[in-house]
């Protein structure tokens, strides 16, 4: 059952297990990667689109490097050269963004998330208008906050993890996230 449904839906395999726990209720992470192994289907096929396409790398004459910077992070800090940081920046068109000092974690996290988002929309689909990536963004939304189940909260939906926060420690919050669920009314 569990080999057909990996076949048939090419789910990871933490997606196949929270799936299958439905009506497997003693089936373990470990269990069914093993179970996948013996019948060669652990690894997921290459999906084309997954990769942008190689280019050839252009001939440059010896010695020239170039580099087109985008954007500049600092700490909140101060700046020893602040006002010619900040006029460099805006006559070259670089956004400054500052991070938490001491906090480099924060920084990874939003470069992950930002990468998860590019890789289900403009990595996979042309859209003709904006209007088309803002709808398809947001549906990607929904489903990763009330449907994706994740490892890092085990296996829960973001939705659920913070329902479950909330009956534990309501008074961390302002409001009632139980009100936001989606239904039929949004």
């Amino acid at each position: 059952m569990a080999v057909a449904f990996r076949k048939q839906t090419l789910l990871p395999l933490d997606d196949c297990l929270y799936t299958l726990q439905a009506t497997i209720p003693s089936l373990t992470r470990s269990a069914l990667h093993r179970c996948f192994q013996r019948h060669g289907i652990s690894r997921l096929p290459e999906v084309e689109g997954d990769r942008p396409a190689k280019e050839k790398f252009r001939k440059y004459p010896i010695g020239y490097f170039h580099v087109d910077i985008a954007e500049v992070r600092t700490e909140q800090g101060k700046l020893i050269f602040f006002r010619v940081h900040a006029w460099a920046c805006e006559q070259n068109s670089i956004e400054h963004r500052r991070t938490k000092p001491k906090h480099p974690w924060t920084n990874g996290q939003v470069e992950r998330m930002n990468r998860t988002l590019k890789e289900a929309t403009v990595k996979r689909n042309y859209y003709q208008t904006h209007q088309q990536l803002k709808e398809h963004l947001q549906t990607f939304l929904m489903a990763y906050n009330f449907a994706k189940r994740l490892k890092t909260l085990k296996g829960l939906t973001p939705y659920q993890f913070i329902c479950q926060q909330w009956q534990k420690t309501p008074l961390k919050f302002t409001i009632n996230p139980l009100h936001h669920s989606v239904g039929l009314n949004t």
